[in-house]
């Protein structure tokens, strides 16, 4: 340990003559004797001063603190224009330390500019990368997904199946409400815009079977496999990827729990069961928003409605088919989610990342299977 100083008044002297000045230092330059050495108001002491002359040769014991106060020193003296001297012994230690700390300075790097278009494709480039690669991952998680699904019947006791009920509930009973309003508002526009038209032609009657079909095959679902996604599915990906984040994930592999069996096919199966209910309930709410726009519009009575519904052209294959798709959507919603959980790495950056890409993802597949569904079913 340095010794301090205990003589604060022969810490160091001060000489003046004309216009030089020398600071001769005679105590151990450290931290613990700074109190002295910071007395020293060298902004009034070096006025009119032309050279100054920092005198070390009997400091044998100094740290960082001599360091910082030579080159407080030094930077008044340039600013200033005074010549500033060291006047030391050589030590090759005091010059190794010196040397070691003025080195340390923060370099600047400067990025090298590029114009638009490059920039363009670079990130153009990178976006497809990470689009290929993350195709790539999603299909093995499918794979891996249906080879657990084929085995089920040999490992149904390693599923968590007390998460199931309440998966079914907050996909299923939770969302019956939203889904019922927005598809009866749906089936309210569709029935709004089919009685205009069909009534300038004089065929108001067909209006029960525009919107029977329309809700039954393709709005209902449609609407419904967006609105779980958005709600539903972003809520899996942002729990499993909280998981992953807190080690969960890695706690439940190490205790020897399948995490696709654990976590995955509760979820999974809740979502596909969900949805095709949900779909059957909101064709009745879609096809009555449809009355209830004929009924403004047309004078429809109730009755009228359903002999035209009846005897419309509205299949059991227009019905069957829309919940068959229904059932397709919500696997997507569910593998999509917990795909997505799964691909969270870092803190939460990245599961509202991955929580939008999961909601994005599972839209655009649900739109573009309903496209071709269009021409299937």
């Amino acid at each position: 340990m340095p010794n301090k100083i205990t003589d604060l008044q022969n810490a160091y002297t001060f000489a003046k003559i004309d216009s030089n000045a020398e600071l001769t230092m005679l105590y151990p330059v450290v931290y613990s004797n700074s109190s002295k050495y910071n007395e020293f108001d060298y902004e009034d002491k070096l006025k009119n001063i032309t050279n100054f002359t920092v005198n070390i040769e009997q400091i044998e014991l100094f740290d960082t603190f001599m360091y910082i106060f030579i080159k407080n020193l030094k930077n008044y003296c340039e600013k200033n224009e005074i010549l500033f001297i060291i006047k030391s012994n050589d030590s090759l230690e005091f010059v190794r330390f010196m040397e070691f700390l003025n080195s340390k300075k923060s370099v600047e790097v400067l990025k090298e500019k590029q114009s638009w278009l490059v920039q363009f494709f670079q990130d153009l480039g990178n976006s497809s990368k990470a689009v290929f690669y993350d195709t790539i991952k999603f299909i093995e998680f499918i794979g891996e997904t249906f080879k657990k699904i084929i085995a089920l019947p040999k490992n149904w006791n390693k599923v968590r199946w007390e998460d199931f009920p309440p998966f079914l509930i907050r996909v299923g009973v939770n969302s019956l409400g939203i889904c019922l309003l927005i598809v009866f508002l749906i089936g309210i526009i569709i029935g709004y815009v089919g009685a205009i038209q069909l009534a300038r032609f004089g065929v108001g009657s067909f209006l029960a079977a525009l919107v029977g079909i329309a809700v039954t095959r393709e709005l209902s679902p449609l609407m419904v496999g967006i609105i779980i996604a958005g709600r539903t599915g972003s809520s899996f990906t942002a729990e499993i990827g909280t998981m992953g984040v807190s080690e969960e994930i890695d706690a439940i592999t190490s205790f020897g729990f399948d995490k696709y069996y654990f976590i995955v096919i509760p979820r999974l199966l809740a979502t596909i069961i969900s949805v095709p209910i949900l779909v059957s309930i909101c064709n009745i709410a879609g096809i009555f928003g449809g009355y209830v726009a004929g009924a403004t519009m047309l004078g429809t009575t109730f009755n009228e409605f359903k002999i035209q519904l009846l005897n419309s052209s509205l299949r059991n294959a227009d019905i069957i088919g829309g919940v068959l798709k229904a059932v397709v959507f919500g696997w997507i919603i569910g593998i999509v989610g917990c795909f997505k959980g799964f691909r969270v790495t870092g803190g939460a950056e990245s599961v509202g990342k991955y929580t939008t890409s999961s909601v994005v993802t599972s839209i655009f597949l649900i739109i573009l299977l309903d496209a071709i569904f269009a021409f299937i079913i």
